[in-house]
C-alpha cells in the first residue's frame, strides 16, 4: 500500500517534468525569436533588446530544465558572442568574476571541513543540541542564518561559511540530492532564504543596504539610522522566515523526522566519541576562523594594514591554505568542484550582466512604472506598486548593488515627483534589495546552494515566489501601520 502511494504521488510530477520536456525548447526558441525580431521599442537600444530576447529564452529552459542548465548557459555564451550583444571579452571574462572563485573556493573549504570531519562534529553539535527533530534542525538553521547575518556582512560569506554544515546536516537525516529529498529541498532554500531576507533587515548586513540609505540621504535629503532601519524591517524578516519554516513543513515534510537509522542517543554518543579535536580539525578550524576573520573584519584592513582583502580574496587565501602541501587538509582530485555548476554561472551571470550594461534592465523598469500610470493614484495604490515592482525586480538583475543604483533612485525620484516623502517610497522599497530567491542566477549565494543538487529550479522558483509574494503582503500592510507608526511614511 505505501509503494502504490509513493507511485501515485511520482506520477504526476513525471507527467508534468514530461510535458516541461516537450515545451520547454519549442517555447523558448518562440520566446527568443519574438522578442529578437520585434520592433525595437522606444527607449531600448538594439543590444538591449537582444539581450531581454536572449534572456528570457534561456529563462524558460531553466525552468523548464528541458535541457541541462550548464548546456543552457553556454548557448548563452555563444549567443551573447555571436549576435554582437557582448563583446567575447566581456563574456569569458565572467570567468574571472568574484563570484566564480568564491564558489569554487567554498566548495574547496567544504571538502576540506569534511575530511578534517570538522564539519560533521559542527552538525552533530547543532543536531544534539537544538535539534531534536527535522523540523527543529531546520529552524535552527534560519535562527543560525539570523545571527550570522549581525556578524558577516556579506550575504555570499554567510553562504560559504553555513554550506559544510548543511551538507553534513542533509546526510543526517537521510537527505539525498537530486531534487526528490523533501528536507533537502527545505533545508537549501530556506538557506537561501534566511540569508538574504535576514539580510533586508539588518542595515550592515550588505553593501546595497548602506548604498541605499545614502541615496535616500543624497537624493531625498532624509537621514536614516542603522536603528531605524533595525526597529523598522528586522521584526518583519522574523515573521517572515517563521512563514517560511512552516511552509517547508507542508511542502516538504520531511522524510524521516529524526536522524536516519540514528536516534538521538547515537548521535550523542557518536559526537563524544570523536573524543577532543584532532590536529587535523585545529587545522580546519584554524584556516575556517581565518576567513570569518577577514569576512567580518573587511572594513578595518586598510587601516590595520594598508589595503583591503575582499570576500573573494579571502576564500582564495583559505583554499590555498586547505590545499598547500605540508598545511592543508585535500589534494586538487579531493575539492569535489561541482564544474557544471560554474558554466552555469557564467552564461547566468553573463546574460544577467548584459541586461544591466545594454540598459535593457533600467529600460523595463521606467517602462512598468510608466505603464502602471503610477504618478496618477493614491498615495497607498502608488505604495503598492512600488513595493511589488521593487520586489520582483530581482528578476531582471543578477547583482544586488546594480538593482540598488537603478531601483532606489528612481523610486526617489518617484516620490519627489508626486509630492511625497521620499523615505516612503524608497526606504520600503530597499528593504526588498535582498529579495533575490527564485532562481540560481539571481545572488551569489542561491548559485552556492543550487551546487549542491538538492533542489531544482521549478522548486526554488516556486517556493521563493510564494515567498515574496508573502514579503510584499507583509510590507504592504506596514505602511499604513507599522511604517507610519515609526514616522516613515510621514
Amino acid at each position: 500500500m505505501a509503494t502504490t502511494a509513493v507511485s501515485a504521488q511520482k506520477k504526476p510530477a513525471y507527467m508534468f517534468q514530461r510535458w516541461m520536456d516537450l515545451l520547454g525548447i519549442p517555447v523558448a526558441v518562440v520566446v527568443f525569436v519574438g522578442l529578437y525580431l520585434m520592433p525595437t521599442p522606444s527607449g531600448l537600444t538594439l543590444n538591449g533588446q537582444m539581450a531581454l530576447a536572449i534572456f528570457f529564452g534561456a529563462l524558460v529552459l531553466w525552468v523548464s530544465q528541458a535541457i541541462p542548465t550548464y548546456v543552457t548557459s553556454l548557448l548563452c555564451v555563444c549567443l551573447l558572442i555571436t549576435t554582437g550583444t557582448w563583446t567575447e571579452a566581456r563574456v569569458l571574462g565572467v570567468f574571472g568574476q568574484d563570484v566564480i572563485w568564491l564558489m569554487l573556493c567554498a566548495f574547496v573549504l567544504t571538502a576540506a571541513m569534511s575530511k578534517a570531519n570538522l564539519a560533521r562534529r559542527l552538525a552533530l553539535f547543532m543536531v544534539t543540541s537544538f535539534s531534536r527533530s527535522a523540523k527543529w534542525a531546520l529552524l535552527s538553521m534560519i535562527i543560525l542564518n539570523g545571527i550570522l547575518a549581525f556578524l558577516v556582512p556579506s550575504t555570499t560569506a554567510r553562504a560559504a561559511l553555513i554550506l559544510p554544515i548543511v551538507l553534513i546536516l542533509a546526510d543526517v537525516y537521510g537527505a539525498k540530492p537530486g531534487g526528490t529529498s523533501n528536507f533537502g529541498v527545505a533545508l537549501m532554500n530556506q538557506e537561501i532564504q534566511a540569508n538574504n531576507i535576514f539580510t533586508s533587515g539588518i542595515m550592515t548586513a550588505t553593501a546595497c543596504n548602506v548604498m541605499a540609505v545614502g541615496y535616500i540621504k543624497e537624493l531625498g535629503g532624509q537621514e536614516i539610522y542603522y536603528s531605524d532601519w533595525l526597529f523598522a524591517m528586522f521584526p518583519i524578516t522574523i515573521i517572515v522566515m517563521l512563514i517560511s519554516w512552516v511552509i517547508g513543513l507542508v511542502l516538504y515534510p520531511p522524510e524521516h523526522n529524526t536522524p536516519q537509522g540514528r536516534g538521538l542517543d547515537d548521535l550523542k554518543v557518536e559526537l563524544k566519541n570523536m573524543g577532543p579535536l584532532s590536529v587535523d580539525e585545529w587545522r580546519a578550524l584554524f584556516i575556517f576562523a581565518l576567513v570569518v576573520f577577514l569576512w567580518s573584519t573587511d572594513f578595518m584592513h586598510v587601516q590595520w594594514w594598508g589595503f583591503p582583502i575582499s570576500t573573494a580574496t579571502a576564500a582564495v587565501i583559505a583554499a590555498t591554505l586547505c590545499l598547500l602541501p605540508g598545511i592543508g587538509l585535500i589534494t586538487w582530485k579531493e575539492s569535489n568542484i561541482p564544474w557544471e555548476l560554474m558554466i552555469f554561472s557564467v552564461g547566468a551571470y553573463s546574460v544577467g550582466l548584459a541586461l544591466e550594461n545594454s540598459g535593457a534592465a533600467r529600460w523595463i523598469m521606467d517602462y512598468v512604472f510608466a505603464a502602471s500610470g503610477i504618478k496618477s493614484m493614491s498615495f497607498f495604490s502608488a505604495y503598492v506598486i512600488v513595493i511589488l515592482v521593487a520586489m520582483f525586480s530581482h528578476f531582471i538583475f543578477t547583482s544586488k548593488i546594480v538593482r540598488t543604483a537603478i531601483v532606489i533612485p528612481v523610486v526617489i525620484g518617484l516620490a519627489k515627483t508626486m509630492g511625497y516623502s521620499p523615505a516612503a517610497f524608497a526606504l520600503p522599497a530597499a528593504f526588498t534589495m535582498c529579495w533575490s530567491i527564485t532562481l540560481p542566477p539571481h545572488c551569489k549565494p542561491n548559485l552556492i546552494f543550487y551546487g549542491t543538487g538538492y533542489f531544482t529550479i521549478p522548486q526554488q522558483l516556486m517556493y521563493g515566489m510564494l515567498i515574496c509574494v508573502i514579503g510584499s503582503v507583509l510590507l504592504i500592510l506596514a505602511g499604513p501601520t507599522w511604517f507610519t507608526f515609526l514616522g516613515f511614511m510621514q
